[in-house]
């Protein structure tokens, strides 16, 4: 019942597609900080659409994009197709940068301390940067809440972290806080423990307070697979890290960090029994998707809902997997709203070895849906890009997609987790050539079957 609820919504309004409908811009007057912008809709496939006289090709869907320049200021387009009349005015913020100056103002500079300050992290999840700013794969680790710091300087909203004589990262100022009662200053091991559960290896290191650390995958020149892990403001080294290397004969497959009190737990999933015969047999793997109920996420040229898409095909994999054996756990299985951080707790709480979130592709506006089509996969963790090359491949071969490349993209969903994490943005929803293809049945049940595919393919790759 679920499965024809969501076919008549994804096609409810292909219907429909002979009336002149706009789906972006989202309002007929808007105001944009950019030089250029897009039309995205839907029109007459019989019946010429221009758009200001610019005559737009229209796709045997039904959808197009048109990709337009803007002047500064308001800018007025008339789209015209079987004799309906649409105007929309746009009011473009952006404005030229101004000429170089001839008296050249110097960079900002550290703001450097006379003496180092101590302040600790003031919430669990809290961002240490290799550069202050707060966007891009500039996150070296998250530290917990009550974490000691040291900074030493400022540059506009950030303070400069001295974990070593050479390594200074950067933290924002709004996310440490001065606590004169918290106990800080060196630490120091007291004891150690291990202990292996049969899926995990967990490391357990009792300290004199909490410490700063940083993990880093296969960093040992020494082994191919494991962990590196480095303490910091430690008595034994106050100046340089407290190495420790924890090699592994197989892939990393997960890995968590976290204090309880002083007490420093690693954990260390181990690779999963893996079949050859049927790599998914008994494998526990979230599929996430992407967006649902008031997120509807993308819109696309017939006015489908990137929600629906991504439930459709997150449906059709939950099926497909468990057919060849694996245990699969859903983030949401209706049209629902499910946050953020419920998805990522789903995730850890089941245990997953793997977690695949599902999305539809769209563009800002200074960027022209004509000429991006196509499947991307992210990953942030390096564990996860041999998983997110092994699923493009699959659908690329399988669904017949253009392939859009593999990306290191910090995500909230793929960031957060335990397991081998991807995010899969199967085809522009803004592109008329892969809007026809997500509307399609028959490419929805190709994707997911290819997304299982490529999960086997990279499970099957580890024990050959």
């Amino acid at each position: 019942m679920r499965y024809l609820l969501l076919i008549v919504i994804l096609f409810s309004t292909a219907l429909n597609a002979l009336a002149l409908d706009v789906v972006y811009p989202k309002k007929d007057k808007v105001s944009i900080k950019c030089k250029t912008t897009f039309f995205v809709g839907s029109a007459d496939t019989k019946s010429p659409l221009t758009i200001n006289g610019v005559k737009v090709p229209v796709h045997k869907s039904g959808g197009f994009a048109h990709f337009v320049q803007l002047k500064p200021g308001e800018n007025t387009f008339t789209l015209k197709s079987n004799g309906e009349v649409l105007v929309y005015k746009i009011n473009s913020t952006w404005r030229p940068a101004p000429p170089p100056s001839k008296d050249k103002k110097p960079s900002p500079q550290v703001k450097v301390f006379p003496t180092p300050r101590l302040v600790y992290t003031a919430d669990d999840k809290t961002p240490i940067r290799t550069t202050p700013v707060s966007a891009g794969i500039n996150r070296i680790v998250h530290l917990q809440k009550g974490v000691p710091l040291y900074i030493d300087g400022e540059l506009g909203r950030f303070y400069r972290v001295t974990l070593s004589s050479t390594e200074k990262y950067w933290v924002a100022k709004n996310s440490v806080k001065a606590d004169p009662q918290a106990k800080g200053g060196k630490s120091a091991i007291i004891s150690k423990a291990f202990k292996d559960t049969g899926k995990y290896l967990v490391y357990t290191f009792n300290l004199s307070n909490k410490t700063p650390y940083i993990l880093k995958e296969n960093s040992d020149d020494d082994f191919k697979n494991g962990l590196g892990l480095n303490f910091y403001n430690m008595v034994v080294r106050p100046d340089t890290p407290y190495e420790l290397y924890f090699p592994l004969q197989h892939q990393l497959f997960g890995y968590s960090a976290e204090f309880k009190d002083e007490q420093f737990i690693l954990t260390i999933r181990k690779m999963p029994e893996i079949s050859p015969e049927n790599p998914l047999k008994n494998i526990t793997i979230t599929v996430d998707a992407g967006h649902g109920g008031s997120e509807k996420g993308a819109i696309g040229c017939l006015g489908d809902y990137e929600k629906d898409i991504t439930l459709d095909v997150a449906l059709k994999l939950q099926k497909e997997l468990r057919r060849q054996g694996a245990i699969v756990v859903m983030t949401r299985e209706s049209d629902e709203k499910v946050p953020l951080k419920k998805r990522v707790e789903i995730t850890n709480e089941s245990d997953s070895s793997i977690f695949v979130s599902i999305h539809g592709n769209a563009l800002p506006d200074n960027l022209n849906p004509l000429e991006h089509r196509g499947t991307s996969v992210f990953y942030y963790y390096p564990q996860a890009k041999g998983l997110a090359l092994s699923i493009l491949n699959a659908i690329n071969a399988g669904a017949g997609t253009k392939n859009d490349g593999v990306r290191q993209g910090s995500l909230a969903v793929v960031r957060n987790t335990n397991a081998l994490s991807v995010l899969i943005e199967l085809a522009y929803l803004i592109n008329p050539e892969d809007n026809a293809l997500l509307v399609n049945e028959k490419f929805r049940e190709k994707c997911a079957k290819a997304i299982a595919q490529g999960i086997s393919d990279y499970l099957k790759s580890l024990v050959q």
